[in-house]
């Protein structure tokens, strides 16, 4: 397996994981204005913050430059069908890309219209893809705190644990 494949894999298996947390989201918009802190993006802003990455990685494979923009989303249910469509979308894109290119052209990422860096399309692909597990992350601590039980992004949560051990002590 080539590392292009490898991540094309990893992509696909935490592109399931991340439609778990949109659709775990409140429906009530108001609601993805928590945050934890001052200093915290809100949900909200870390869904306009990470869902647009497919789209920008499959336009970057077009024009070399990832340009890093926050999407605008009026509902939970448009969020996940963007992410949804633009994921299918640049794993279809990059499945056409070749090794060479791969591991070595180069991609410009800017982020407010500056460029801050560059790498390889393989290195810009496992970037945005570490940062979109990580925001993930930072959002899978919110949903509690909105009012609705967390998604089992990687595994049971402890309502998942606490409804096993229940139907368990019933069984006996």
């Amino acid at each position: 397996m080539t590392n292009k494949e490898f991540f094309i894999e990893r992509w696909n298996r935490d592109a399931k994981g991340t439609l778990k947390a949109v659709n775990g989201l409140p429906a009530e918009m108001e609601k993805l204005d928590y945050k934890p802190d001052a200093k915290s993006r809100s949900a909200i802003q870390i869904l306009q913050h990470i869902l647009p990455h497919a789209k920008h990685m499959m336009e970057s494979l077009e024009t070399g430059v990832f340009d890093e923009k926050d999407g605008n989303f009026s509902s939970v249910a448009e969020a996940a069908q963007y992410y949804e469509k633009s994921s299918n979308d640049f794993i279809e894109k990059l499945s056409t890309v070749d090794e060479d290119a791969w591991n070595n052209k180069n991609i410009d990422f800017h982020v407010n219209g500056r460029k801050a860096f560059n790498g390889t399309v393989g290195n810009i692909c496992w970037t945005i893809l570490f940062d979109t597990v990580h925001h993930r992350g930072q959002l899978s601590t919110y949903y509690r705190s909105m009012g609705v039980r967390n998604p089992a992004i990687y595994g049971p949560t402890a309502e998942d644990i606490e409804e096993m051990m229940a139907a368990a002590a019933n069984n006996n």
